[in-house]
């Protein structure tokens, strides 16, 4: 059985930049191919391709007809996030994502979804990351996310990892 290729759109790419960026390298040493498209990357400052490489994840280009389809995409997410749909959908890949808007998009498509902090629940699951080392980087996201990664959000991490 393949692996589901999962696709980090920018703001998992920030907040794990944010953080401890290094989490992304588990990701792919432990579940798999990581992809990220390259117009997604070149909107997240402070990750370049080679530190991309340095980590495992793959620089996708897009086609054109990506480019195509993602503008005929009837949605106020923004172009690279349906760009994120459909490079998913054609592809069969799995999109992680924080943003709910993005998220409930891929729904609508019959897209795969995953949270960013939901990468480090696979994780400790797997035992390539130590439940205390998770919730210290997901302390650290909501530092700098306090916005998107909310008390609530973090509270019901802490019960996904298995935590009171």
């Amino acid at each position: 059985m393949a692996q589901t290729v999962l696709l980090t759109d920018a703001d998992v790419l920030i907040d794990y930049r944010e953080s401890e960026i290094k989490i992304l390298e588990l990701v792919v040493q432990h579940m798999g191919r990581v992809v990220v498209l390259a117009p997604v990357l070149d909107e997240v400052q402070g990750v370049t391709p080679a530190q991309c490489a340095q980590l495992g994840i793959e620089v996708v280009e897009v086609e054109t007809e990506q480019l195509v389809r993602a503008s005929e995409v009837e949605s106020r997410v923004s172009f690279n996030d349906r760009l994120c749909l459909v490079a998913c959908r054609e592809e069969g890949w799995r999109c992680v994502t924080n943003d709910g808007a993005l998220r409930r998009l891929c729904e609508r498509h019959g897209v795969a979804t995953r949270f960013g902090l939901g990468l480090m629940v696979d994780l400790v699951a797997a035992g390539a990351l130590t439940r205390r080392r998770a919730m210290a980087v997901a302390r650290q996201i909501q530092a700098s996310n306090p916005l998107h990664i909310n008390e609530r959000v973090i509270q019901r991490f802490s019960e996904a990892l298995g935590e009171t």
